[in-house]
């Protein structure tokens, strides 16, 4: 059983497309340069290259893990070049920004992308400095999320609790592993594909498109009632 969210003291936050609403299509920028990545580093046609990015996602969770099996190519590189991006698209949240001032508890970021990319995004949203530290792809030996030794990793770098923190994520597949340790989980709904509802989702607690809201109407209101 979840912890009730009063009891919650450590909030673990995915960053794309969680943070930042979906609709500003940032990923769709990443999504692309990986797929040019693809297409220079093996000498592709861009059908060949798409559809050779989206099998390596589904067989290795990312892109990137894939070409380091099988193509043994150095993640720094990749990263780097994934995430040349524009962010601009990307808005100040003022109602974020304040649910995270409220919101009671240690708030950490869990990410499959970079630290810098997490940064450039946090800083653009206005809410860097809510975040007590970053666990990035690196910190994770570049294996992703849901590989579970990756949670275990993030869970011992910032000695939280499973029981008393929870996960927030848009992908379900990546909430799996955090219940299986105990921990609380959100899911924020999206439109993306890859996002979607499983035939399983015993083990989503709290579903929201609305994170601001959510943490606002249903977090913080309930433990400002009781205090």
């Amino acid at each position: 059983m979840p912890s009730p969210l009063s009891e919650i003291d450590c909030w673990v936050f995915d960053l794309d497309n969680t943070l930042y609403p979906a609709s500003c299509r940032l990923f769709d920028q990443v999504d692309l340069r990986i797929g040019l990545y693809v297409q220079r580093l093996l000498n592709l046609p861009p059908e060949e290259a798409r559809a050779l990015q989206k099998k390596y996602f589904r067989d290795h969770t990312t892109t990137l893990r894939g070409l380091m099996i099988n193509h043994g190519i150095e993640p720094g590189d990749f990263l780097d070049f994934v995430h040349e991006i524009d962010v601009s698209g990307v808005q100040p949240d003022a109602r974020l920004a304040a649910a995270l001032t409220d919101l009671p508890g240690r708030k950490v970021i869990f990410t499959n992308g970079t630290v810098k990319h997490a940064e450039n995004v946090m800083n653009r949203l206005g809410i860097t400095h809510h975040f007590q530290g970053m666990f990035d792809i690196a910190d994770a030996n570049f294996i992703p999320k849901p590989d579970p030794g990756s949670y275990r990793a993030m869970i011992e770098r910032f000695d939280i609790v499973p029981g008393r923190a929870a996960m927030i994520d848009d992908m379900p597949r990546n909430l799996q592993p955090a219940a299986d340790l105990g921990m609380t989980t959100v899911w924020i709904q999206t439109h993306n594909d890859w996002a979607q509802a499983l035939d399983d989702m015993g083990f989503v607690h709290h579903a929201t498109a609305d994170l601001a809201g959510w943490l606002g109407d249903t977090v913080i209101k309930k433990a400002t009632n009781q205090g």
